[in-house]
């Protein structure tokens, strides 16, 4: 039972390593547009305006824009993260908890010491075996 488990973690996360293959290049595609559409309008502004001083101000408003849009992304990042080690805190008050609750079973004392693997002889103690039961017909 536990060899299925393991097969089905690793199949989740090859599943979620294709999924965020296809985002990073979903990011890199659109990087790439948003780098060739900078190109054309900076080309075009160059081309369109006479004036040295109207296409300072142009490139200035690009710049601005372009910065207020990494501002705002590292904000998202930083409100991303944050929610993060917020959700964390949380998981680890739980986990905390329900350790708590399960040392203190009235049968939990077998549990709360390593096996003597050596002293037991038990040479084949952390192998990971699946048993499945049968019917004898």
């Amino acid at each position: 039972m536990g060899s299925m488990k393991v097969e089905n973690n690793a199949a989740n996360v090859e599943g979620f390593e294709h999924c965020l293959d296809g985002i990073f290049s979903k990011v890199n595609k659109l990087e790439k547009r948003v780098n060739e559409i900078e190109r054309f309008y900076g080309t075009a502004n160059d081309t369109q305006l006479n004036t040295p001083k109207s296409s300072s101000v142009v490139k200035d408003k690009v710049k601005e824009k372009h910065l207020s849009c990494i501002e705002k992304q590292q904000q998202d990042a930083f409100n991303r993260e944050a929610a993060a080690a917020k959700r964390m805190q949380e998981l680890m008050r739980q986990f905390e908890k329900i350790l708590r609750h399960i040392t203190q079973h009235k049968w939990a004392h077998p549990f709360m010491h390593p096996v003597d693997v050596d002293g037991l002889g038990l040479h084949d103690y952390y192998e990971v075996r699946l048993i499945i039961p049968f019917k004898i017909f």
